[in-house]
């Protein structure tokens, strides 16, 4: 998993300008955050990623480091098994 080529895809879900995003901000201070958001980044990890990420842990993250921690657990998780 790509943290950039993420970062890139979230900031135009998040409808924010390019480069914006930091991985220590906080994700529930962001304008566009809310639950709608939410389903969006789970299919766009998907889609996008192939990554299928926990509701209830994504959920559970503060900034956007986190997110981008649980996409890399989760993809290291899902390689495992394979």
């Amino acid at each position: 998993m790509n943290r950039e080529r993420f970062t890139t895809e979230l900031e135009t879900l998040l409808e924010v300008s390019p480069g914006e995003l930091r991985e220590e901000d906080q994700i529930r201070s962001l304008e566009h955050w809310d639950s709608l958001t939410l389903l969006g980044l789970l299919a766009l990890a998907d889609a996008q990623f192939n990554i299928q990420l926990n509701p209830d842990r994504l959920a559970g993250c503060v900034t956007i480091g986190d997110i981008l921690n649980l996409l890399e657990e989760s993809s290291s998780l899902k390689g495992a098994q394979q």
